[in-house]
């Protein structure tokens, strides 16, 4: 991960440090659906497997992109339901 970004938000590189490859960020929605969000966006067609980790719970969510395709938009607003 590169020293940029927020509490929130990360910014990822895969091959060199000034190719920046791929942007994540984790939301509280909480007060809209009871679940915490996971949000990604890639400039890339490499292969990789993002893993997203629940620190309270340690459940995972998995994310994959095959070699070869662009990179789709993670929007994922279900991702981990430990609001309280």
């Amino acid at each position: 991960m590169l020293p940029f970004g927020s509490s929130d938000s990360g910014l990822f590189w895969f091959f060199t440090p000034g190719n920046w490859e791929l942007l994540v960020k984790v939301l509280d929605g909480c007060s809209i659906n009871d679940r915490f969000w996971v949000f990604a966006a890639a400039t890339t067609d490499v292969e990789y497997t993002l893993r997203v980790t629940d620190i309270e719970t340690g459940r995972v969510q998995e994310y994959f992109n095959p070699l070869g395709r662009s990179a789709a938009a993670i929007t994922d607003t279900e991702a981990f339901a430990t609001c309280q």
